[in-house]
Order: C-alpha cells, then sequence, then structure tokens
C-alpha cells in the first residue's frame, strides 16, 4: 500500500481540477517570497518579500475561496428566494439541446431509469418537482445562474485584482513613511477624465445613422460561460487569474509612475514589465505547462491510463475477461450512451465502475440505497467515449504481456513517477526559474536588482 492515496495522486493528475493548480499555487507562493528576499537589492529586499508574502498568500485565499463563497451566499438568497435548485445543470435548458433536457429527464424518471429522489447533504431531494420548478421558471433559473457567476466573479477579482494590491502598496508606503518619520501622502481624489477611446465612442453613438448595438451574442457569450463555469471551477479561476495579474500590473506601475512625478527615471515601465514577465510565465506553467508535460510523459511511456484504473484490484482480471478490450458505446449517439450508462449502473460493468470512481459520470443514491446518474447533471458523452477509447485502445498492450500482474504493478510505479516529476518540474518552475528570468530582466532593464517601484518610494522618502 502506497502512502499517498491513489484517489491523490489521480487528482493530481487531472488538469481539469483545481488539485495541481492548488499544489503548484502553494510552492510557487514560497518561491515568491523566498526569491524576493534573496534576489532583490539590498534597499528593497524586506519591503518586496513583505509584499509578495501577503499577496501570494491572500491572493491564494481570494483566489480558491472567493467565488465558492460568493456563489453560497447567492445560492442561499437569491435561489432560495426563487425556490429554485442551483445544482440543477444549465445546460438543459440550452438552446440546441434535444437529448439531456429537463422533459427528458423527468420521462426517465417516470420509467425508473432516474431516481424518482435522492439523499444530499441537506436532506432528500424531490427529482421531479425540483426539475419541474426550473423548467416552468427556465428563464429565472437562467438569470439567476448567469447572475451568480457574474457576481462571484466580480466580487472575487474585486478583492484580489483591486483591494489587495491597492492594500499592499499603501502597507509598504505606511512603513517606509513611518521608518523615516514622514507623513503618508494623500492620494488626489482626481476627476475621472474622458479618454480617447470614450469619445471615439460618444462619437460613433452620436452618428445620425447609428444603429441599436445587439446584445443578443453577448447574452449568448454569458450563458455559455454560466454553463462553463458549473462544470468546471477552472473556467472561472481563469478569468479571475488574468484579472489579478491585471491589477498587480496596473497598482505597480501607478505606484512608479506617481513616485517619478517631478522626476526623471532611467527606463519607463520597469515594474509593470517585469511583473507582467511573471504573471504571464506563471499563467502559462500553472494553467497549460502540466497539461503539456502529461502529455509528453504519456505519449513516451505509452500509457495514457488513470492511476486509480491501474491500481484498482480487479484490472488484470477485467482485462483477462475481454470485458476491456473494446469500447461498448463508441458507436452509439448521445441517447444510446445515456441509456447504456443508466443500464449498467448498479451492475458490474467495469467500464461504468471505472467511470463512477474517476467521476465521469456523477452518480446518487436514492432513499433505498440504489446508485442511479445524477439527474441534476449533465453528462458530456463525448468526453465519456473518448475516456472509455483510452482504457480499449490500452488493452491489448497489457493483454500480451507474459506476466500481466507484475505489467500492471510496473506501469502504476510509472505512471506515479510521472505525476511526480510533472508536479515537481512545473513547482521548481514557478518558484525558481520563472523568479530567475524576471529578476535578471530586472538587472539588465534598470541596471540594479532593487524593486524599481519601491526604490523610487524610497528616494522620495529619504530626499535622494
Amino acid at each position: 500500500m502506497s502512502i499517498i492515496s491513489t484517489s491523490f495522486i489521480s487528482a493530481l493528475n487531472n488538469y481539469n481540477s483545481i488539485a495541481p493548480l492548488m499544489a503548484k499555487d502553494l510552492v510557487e507562493n514560497v518561491g515568491r517570497t523566498s526569491m524576493a528576499y534573496c534576489s532583490s537589492g539590498k534597499e528593497t529586499k524586506k519591503y518586496e518579500a513583505t509584499e509578495k508574502f501577503i499577496d501570494a498568500n491572500l491572493s491564494s485565499l481570494f483566489w480558491f475561496g472567493s467565488i465558492p463563497f460568493a456563489n453560497k451566499v447567492f445560492n442561499s438568497t437569491a435561489f432560495k428566494a426563487a425556490k429554485l435548485n442551483p445544482d440543477v445543470s444549465l445546460a438543459f435548458l440550452k438552446k440546441g439541446e434535444k437529448v439531456q433536457t429537463v422533459g427528458n429527464i423527468i420521462d426517465k424518471i417516470a420509467k425508473d431509469e432516474l431516481p424518482k429522489n435522492f439523499k444530499t447533504k441537506k436532506g432528500v431531494v424531490d427529482t421531479v418537482k425540483t426539475l419541474k420548478n426550473v423548467g416552468d421558471n427556465a428563464n429565472l433559473f437562467k438569470k439567476l445562474q448567469c447572475s451568480r457567476m457574474i457576481g462571484s466573479l466580480l466580487f472575487a477579482t474585486y478583492l484580489s485584482a483591486v483591494v489587495l494590491p491597492k492594500s499592499i502598496i499603501k502597507m509598504t508606503q505606511f512603513f517606509v513613511d513611518k521608518t523615516y518619520k514622514k507623513p503618508v501622502s494623500a492620494i488626489p481624489n482626481n476627476p475621472i477624465k474622458k479618454t480617447p477611446f470614450y469619445d471615439s465612442f460618444s462619437a460613433y453613438k452620436n452618428k445620425k445613422s447609428r444603429k441599436d448595438i445587439s446584445f443578443k451574442s453577448l447574452g449568448s457569450a454569458i450563458f455559455n460561460k454560466a454553463v462553463n463555469a458549473q462544470i468546471s471551477p477552472l473556467d472561472g479561476m481563469a478569468a479571475m487569474d488574468i484579472a489579478i495579474s491585471s491589477g498587480r500590473i496596473y497598482y505597480v506601475n501607478k505606484r512608479e509612475k506617481d513616485a517619478l512625478k517631478n522626476r526623471k527615471a532611467n527606463v519607463k515601465y520597469a515594474a509593470a514589465a517585469e511583473k507582467f514577465i511573471r504573471e504571464a510565465g506563471a499563467f502559462y506553467l500553472i494553467y497549460f505547462g502540466g497539461a503539456h508535460i502529461k502529455k509528453l510523459i504519456d505519449k513516451v511511456t505509452k500509457n495514457k491510463l488513470d492511476p486509480v484504473i491501474l491500481e484498482d484490484k480487479d484490472f488484470a482480471k477485467d482485462l483477462k475477461s475481454g470485458a476491456l478490450s473494446s469500447n461498448p458505446i463508441k458507436s452509439l449517439d448521445e441517447k444510446g450512451v445515456l441509456d447504456y450508462v443508466d443500464k449498467n449502473i448498479n451492475n458490474d460493468n467495469p467500464f461504468i465502475k471505472y467511470a463512477k470512481k474517476l467521476k465521469w459520470v456523477d452518480t446518487v443514491q436514492d432513499t433505498s440505497g440504489k446508485v442511479f446518474r445524477n439527474p441534476f447533471k449533465y453528462l458530456d458523452t463525448k468526453k465519456l467515449k473518448e475516456n472509455f477509447d483510452v482504457i480499449s485502445e490500452a488493452a491489448p498492450k497489457f493483454l500480451k504481456q507474459e506476466n500481466l500482474e507484475t505489467y500492471i504493478q510496473k506501469q502504476a510505479k510509472i505512471k506515479r513517477l510521472g505525476i511526480y516529476g510533472n508536479l515537481i518540474s512545473g513547482s521548481f518552475a514557478v518558484c525558481y526559474i520563472l523568479p530567475k528570468i524576471m529578476y535578471g530582466f530586472r538587472k539588465l532593464y534598470t541596471g540594479s536588482n532593487e524593486e524599481p517601484g519601491i526604490k523610487q518610494v524610497l528616494r522620495n522618502a529619504t530626499g535622494e
């Protein structure tokens, strides 16, 4: 028995979940702070390291927690007042959807193919009543889901991209002023100026021949975004991460610009440029780098199977029986796939067993303890077919081995090593290599190791 559980290793190998992001983000926070203290200049390192420590940890807290918190508040207020269940998939109401609709699911419940009720942490849910409420109030449900997605994202983004960077910069200014016994600078309350973009837009709107701007495509985009946000937490987090990075870049540039008023700078936009390098690099490494390395490892090892499958005690038996040699849903249409899953959800079908273990199919239990496919969750049948293909295509290679059990154990160990290697290499890149590149750029661009914005604040405080 391995010390690290199979399910945890599987989660770290799933780059559609937040598990590998959380692991890399934790390492990045440590690396970002320590590298700031070790690589920054003597004058600014303690301020920069403090900023990095607070920024890294609080932004992680907001990043992982603020969207779920905002969603929970919205669920317990707006959805509760409307008597609608927010867990019902918005995709059931998607335009053009013909198979996985509220009506079709209710028909399946009437045929006992899906549960009339099922147990949740909050109690037993009446499936038909819940779905009928959503179907009868489809427009309100859509508006609430879209509002929840926009509201939670704006709330999280405001905390992380505006409040946090502003507060950190004010904190540093406070400590600098306190150290050099100077009052905190007042922030001028400048009126908002019309920008060239604003003027251009106004001119466009005031044209005699102007046409009404259509928001139909915007509404459709928001709806699709809300559907994706329900399916994957990464969808909202990626948008939020871009906003966080934008906020960081904007405020470090603003600090440097404000500190340079009436003074000459050797280089322009130094703080913003180096921050952009770090943020863009971190975004790639955290969201895409791991998935790209995973594909490379799978190609080299010629094994795409998940650790949950490789380390299942019945995997060898399932292979020998021939049950995994062909994909049973490969030629089925969407309705056929759903019927196959519902028919086999409670038997010993190995494909369905692995699908349940890996959450390819979300399941629930009714009050009698019988297992069903979750009637509130949209099932991506195309993705399910692809996952089943991975299993069936791997089966012939395994069955060629003389000692199947030994070969499976070997492949399971290789898979674990590949996952460890992927996580370690990605973490090393984000916490050491990327900061090294950023500080190298700083030295090359500014001729100094000092953080550009903090350096200018210190120059003003000391009267240099």
